[in-house]
């Protein structure tokens, strides 16, 4: 298991994290701001009167659109005014972002400190710039450990990261649902992503798939687990239920990438039970997945900033055991899990 070790960050490493968090909180904040003067106003005239329009792209279709905010007036004319002033400062700040970002990418790439494919960071910012990611959308896939990575401050095996995907998982209702909601903003980090398929992936022209998943969808697949316990199922549903994680974390081009991603703990739990009981996972591909909970497993025990519960570990046992890393505090709280009675040996 020693192949599984996290990596503790140099202080070169974890001095350019600091630097990108700090970037991103003003970053985030001049993406916020641009997203309140997009498009465009103009008067348009219609019979005899002048009318003050907003014009936009739509994402999906690619169509110009317009709408109408009232016939000229002094408060169409002030409102027209302060859009044009508010345009012109936050398109100037937004360059001077840019200037200042370009040695932060220089630095991150020399670091070799970025996992993250560069299309996903494109893809997690449009969904910051909408304020959409946090408890109600956030990432639980593999692209997930770079925010973990981000977090701890140590680095996982790049042999048990897959690529070419990002999955996110919505609160909403279906996968169609959360298909219509976060189609329209994937489409702004690239114009050729399109649905594909019956499984809800949304995928661009050179292959990288974005992959829709729901809190019940995810939870329907956890009680359709084989063998699993009562105790295991309630421990993994409680898992799925806590707070979710940020960070901000380098993607390979260097970009920094503000993340909000599945607990690291619900992320462990879920990818073991997942491959262990799961009848139709098996072969290499349950070895990755398990590889995937031993090692950020791993990092929560050695780095983490939340220690998995007592009821975690008593679940699942064998679990508990890959994961002890032979740090005395740490092999001494899972040994009293391992050896407690009426354990659960699913």
């Amino acid at each position: 298991m020693s192949d599984l070790e996290p990596i503790p960050m140099d202080r070169a490493q974890i001095r350019h994290l600091e630097d990108a968090r700090e970037m991103w909180d003003r970053y985030d904040f001049v993406m916020t701001l641009q997203e309140q003067f997009r498009g465009a106003m103009g008067w348009k005239t219609v019979g005899p009167h002048e009318y003050l329009t907003t014009y936009w792209t739509d994402p999906v279709t690619g169509k110009k659109q317009m709408n109408s905010l009232g016939r000229r007036s002094p408060e169409t004319e002030k409102k027209k005014a302060d859009f044009d002033r508010g345009r012109a400062e936050v398109d100037k700040a937004a360059a001077e972002m840019e200037r200042e970002l370009e040695p932060l990418f220089r630095v991150g790439r020399a670091l070799r400190i970025g996992r993250l494919e560069p299309i996903a960071g494109d893809v997690l910012r449009e969904l910051a710039r909408k304020e959409l990611l946090g408890p109600k959308l956030m990432v639980i896939g593999s692209a997930v450990m770079s925010l973990y990575e981000a977090s701890a401050g140590a680095m996982l095996p790049m042999a048990i990261r897959t690529q070419g995907d990002l999955d996110l998982l919505s609160s909403a209702d279906s996968r169609q649902e959360a298909m219509d909601d976060l189609l329209p903003v994937i489409l702004r980090a690239d114009k050729s992503f399109a649905p594909h398929g019956p499984s809800r992936s949304i995928r661009n022209d050179r292959g990288f798939r974005v992959d829709l998943h729901t809190r019940r969808s995810l939870l329907r697949s956890i009680d359709r687990l084989d063998g699993a316990s009562e105790e295991q199922l309630s421990v993994l549903h409680s898992l799925v239920d806590l707070e979710p994680v940020s960070a901000v974390a380098i993607a390979r081009d260097g970009a920094p990438v503000g993340m909000v991603g599945m607990d690291p703990r619900a992320f462990a739990l879920t990818k073991f039970a997942l491959a262990s009981l799961d009848p139709d996972r098996d072969g290499a591909a349950a070895r990755l997945v398990k590889d995937q909970a031993f090692a950020v497993g791993r990092l929560v025990m050695r780095f983490g900033a939340r220690p998995f519960e007592g009821e975690h570990l008593a679940a699942f046992p064998a679990f508990a055991e890959s994961i002890e890393t032979g740090d005395p505090e740490a092999a001494a709280t899972i040994g009293k899990f391992l050896h407690a009675p009426k354990l659960s040996q699913g």
